[in-house]
């Protein structure tokens, strides 16, 4: 057998691992507004004010995000006590009895239930990280960075597909057996399928196990990290800025959705796949030309200035066909100035510093999201518009912080050897 066909065969369970993460945060936004925000669904009293709805909806949202954050640092350090594939295993399980504690849930018309299921799929998908360690581990040098571009590849099919997903199946209209607790049992059978591929196919590449001692703080020491080191800090803070405005945008596009043009789980799961589609157009086309013809900093800042106007657009367009037609092109731009200033996070610091500048950026994106999800919901009710305008308006303020407080123009920097002890 070819070393690239062992390398498949043993690294497909880990990209399947990347897409189910990735699919799982797009999965259950479809299925949001009929869950919490329609009164007609039934699964929250028809006596919770509006309100009090929007609220849930970003608790529900916010509360995943927040045990990524917490969860996804614990389980890094934990692969690199027990190994890759017993920290992989744990991930898939989470995910799987996550899953299923959601579809119960929708059956049992149970709130409660929705929220520990998104607790437990939150806490255990953050495997991104181990993922692509393990990726790294049976990758030979001169194919690590295609076999990186695999690994986006495969988290960009996630995002494309979960909406996808979430919106299909969740629609009885198309076939009468399907319900919306019908997704939720469609990801937790693809976790449960991984755990056998994951256990058949990898083996262990991680053999220097420790003692076991889980760091329940090191999420809020990686987050504080950032802003030890100037060029990091700098960055940063405009990372933070810019993930508030695009969480806005992700998070609540399709709550507007609904109150404006009243799309159903179907409609909002094609056009979050549509938003998906424009993140692999941005990510696999538009970045290499970018990047080459402009700095870095250049094309972070232009490309949060179109996604900012891509989002005012969609706010006064009152038109449903404008709106689709928006929403390509402005996710192919946030996904252009989320690849390049990852670039400019990655070359503030040597080599042996990667993997800790990386886990800023996740923390740092998993921390806005969650705090976004839930203060901006309880906004929502004042004007539906609210929280698109908040984004726009993050989006705009961190284009600006990139030009005025990130000082470095070239797209290599000196190398800052930085640590997290």
């Amino acid at each position: 057998m070819s070393n690239k066909k062992k390398f498949f065969i043993e690294a497909a369970p880990l990209f399947l691992v990347l897409f189910i993460d990735s699919m799982g945060l797009g999965l259950v936004f479809p299925l949001l507004n009929a869950l919490v925000i329609d009164p007609n669904a039934h699964f929250i009293s028809t006596g919770i004010s509006p309100n009090l709805r929007n609220i849930f909806f970003g608790l529900t949202i916010g509360l995943y995000m927040f045990c990524w954050f917490f969860g996804a640092a614990i389980l890094g350090d934990l692969s690199d006590q027990i190994g890759r594939k017993k920290s992989l295993l744990i991930c898939l399980w989470g995910a799987f009895a996550g899953y299923l504690f959601s579809a119960i849930a929708v059956l049992a018309h149970s709130f409660t239930l929705l929220i520990i299921g998104r607790i437990v799929a939150g806490f255990t998908a953050g495997s991104q990280a181990i993922a692509q360690a393990a990726i790294v581990d049976i990758s030979e040098p001169e194919h690590k960075a295609r076999n990186l571009g695999m690994m986006l590849f495969a988290m960009s099919i996630g995002f494309i597909f979960g909406p996808l997903a979430g919106g299909v199946l969740s629609d009885h209209n198309l076939l009468k057996s399907f319900s919306l607790a019908t997704p939720f049992y469609f990801a937790a059978s693809v976790a449960l399928l991984n755990v056998i591929l994951l256990q058949l196919l990898f083996h262990e590449t991680f053999t220097h196990i420790h003692k076991i001692n889980l760091r329940f703080s090191h999420a809020i020491n990686i987050f504080i990290s950032a802003f030890k080191n100037e060029k990091v800090r700098e960055l940063s803070i405009v990372f933070l800025i810019m993930i508030l405005g695009w969480s806005g945008v992700y998070s609540f596009i399709s709550m507007y959705l609904l109150k404006i043009y009243h799309f159903n789980s179907l409609r909002t799961g094609l056009f979050m796949g549509v938003m998906g589609i424009g993140f692999g157009i941005g990510t696999g086309i538009l970045v290499d030309p970018c990047t080459q013809r402009f700095s870095l900093k250049n094309c972070v800042i232009v490309s949060l200035l179109i996604v900012a106007l891509g989002v005012i657009l969609i706010i006064t367009a009152h038109n449903e066909y404008l709106v689709w037609l928006f929403i390509a092109p402005l996710a192919a731009a946030m996904a252009v100035a989320y690849s390049t200033i990852l670039t400019l996070f990655s070359n503030q610091v040597d080599e042996d510093s990667q993997g800790w500048v990386m886990g800023i950026t996740g923390s740092i994106m998993a921390f806005a999201f969650g705090l976004n999800a839930i203060v901006v919901s309880a906004l929502a009710d004042l004007n539906v518009h609210l929280p698109l305008v908040i984004a726009a308006v993050g989006l705009l303020l961190s284009a600006l912080l990139m030009k005025v407080i990130f000082k470095n123009n070239n797209s290599s920097s000196t190398a800052i050897k930085t640590a997290l002890h």
